[in-house]
């Protein structure tokens, strides 16, 4: 198999999301054009969420993606993170088949990983992929 472009995975992880958001019967607003900081919007009880869609990568025994944005300005890679421009990330591991909701405040600001296997060490710093699963945001958001 061919490994898609960028843009190409990137379009595979939204359209991956918004199935997920669409087929557990959420209304998803999709912004005209690439201008937005944003790729979807989610209203969920009169309450709308800016939705950033990320890859994660599979390493480790962690789903890993990055969480700011790169960009190239004049040969320089600038990159650039979310903050007030953004409620989720939305991250779609496409060797799990499998999306996480992680809120602006939870995540760091550059990377971040969600643990689905045991770690080889154990730490209170495990963000475990299950807290972050779409049925747990959708409890604390009150669907």
């Amino acid at each position: 198999m061919v490994t898609p472009h960028s843009k190409q995975r990137g379009q595979q992880s939204e359209a991956a999301v918004l199935f997920e958001f669409v087929g557990r019967g959420l209304s998803v607003l999709q912004p005209f054009g690439d201008n937005e900081r944003y790729d979807l919007v989610v209203e969920i009880s009169g309450t709308f969420y800016r939705v950033q869609v990320k890859t994660g990568r599979l390493e480790n025994g962690r789903v890993q993606f990055e969480t700011r944005s790169s960009g190239t300005l004049t040969n320089k890679i600038s990159k650039r993170g979310y903050d007030g421009e953004i409620d989720v990330f939305a991250v779609y591991s496409p060797e799990r088949r499998e999306t996480f909701v992680v809120p602006i405040e939870d995540a760091p600001e550059t990377s971040m990983g969600l643990r689905v296997s045991a770690a080889q060490k154990q730490s209170p710093n495990i963000n475990w992929a299950a807290d972050y699963s779409v049925e747990r945001w959708l409890e604390t958001v009150g669907e």
